[in-house]
């Protein structure tokens, strides 16, 4: 019964958050020593290859990635679960991978907390970070659960790559067009319109758009990636009806043109 709904055609469950890793960090909980306290980890841009890249990566993604993954999808698809259901389901999940068994008892372990056990600090949102410099720290808060720390280090890289790779990029773009406003003695606000984000259909996804949409919109006010400012609006705390979050215009395209006359 615990995967009837699963085994149904056209019906995907959500992944067991505690599934949500590299397959080689199932074992981590028993390689640690027994008496570990607390394991306490960061993210670091470590450098560059490219000589005309910023000094630094972008911070951006953190808070919608805490709120989405790290307090809505746990409370929803683990803490909230029965817990008998989220031990099974990772129990098969992890011994049909593995073929041998597993223990699961810290799955329950952490399930009976109901909250996750990690403290994160970071530098604000936003922040060209130096290479070499933790964006930010998580670090787990009770004894008996430091395998959690990196249990979310795949979900992390995962999640937050998109969004700080995408806001660096668009800050050397946006510093080229300013560096070529200044030499012809353009209208330096034009710069704001001149990188559009046209790259939702190049992307895999609609949740890798609205993260490479994020970043881009760092730095450019204008996106035709509409899901963008959703994420932006769920996240941050912004309002487009009162404030220019992003913007375009509805233009034409092949499908109209092509069909051989225009309607004003």
């Amino acid at each position: 019964k615990i995967y009837s709904l699963a085994n149904e055609k056209g019906i995907q469950m959500p992944t067991l958050p505690a599934l949500l890793k590299d397959g080689y960090k199932i074992g981590h909980k028993g390689q640690y020593p027994s008496d570990l306290q607390m394991v306490y980890s960061n993210l670091t841009p470590r450098n560059t290859r490219r000589p005309d890249a910023p000094e630094g990566t972008v911070l951006l993604g953190l808070q919608a990635f805490c709120q989405k993954w790290l307090v809505n999808d746990f409370r929803r698809n683990f803490f909230k679960q029965d817990r008998a259901y989220v031990c099974q389901t990772y129990q098969r999940r992890v011994e049909s991978y593995l073929g041998h068994a597993v223990d699961v008892s810290h799955i329950g372990a952490l399930h009976d907390l109901e909250h996750l056990p990690i403290l994160v600090k970071a530098l604000p949102e936003g922040t060209l970070v130096p290479y070499g410099v933790p964006a930010f720290t998580i670090q787990s808060t009770r004894d008996g659960f430091g395998w959690v720390t990196n249990l979310l280090e795949t979900l992390i890289s995962a999640e937050m790559w998109g969004p700080c790779t995408s806001a660096t990029t668009a800050l050397g773009f946006r510093r080229e067009f300013e560096r070529f406003a200044k030499l012809t003695g353009s209208d330096p606000a034009f710069v704001d319109w001149q990188g559009h984000d046209f790259s939702m259909r190049g992307m895999m996804g609609v949740e890798a758009a609205k993260l490479s949409g994020i970043g881009h919109l760092l730095f450019f006010k204008g996106t035709d990636t509409l899901p963008a400012l959703d994420l932006i609006e769920d996240y941050y705390d912004a309002d487009c009806t009162k404030e220019l979050v992003g913007m375009s215009v509805d233009a034409t395209e092949h499908s109209v043109m092509c069909v051989g006359s225009a309607v004003a």
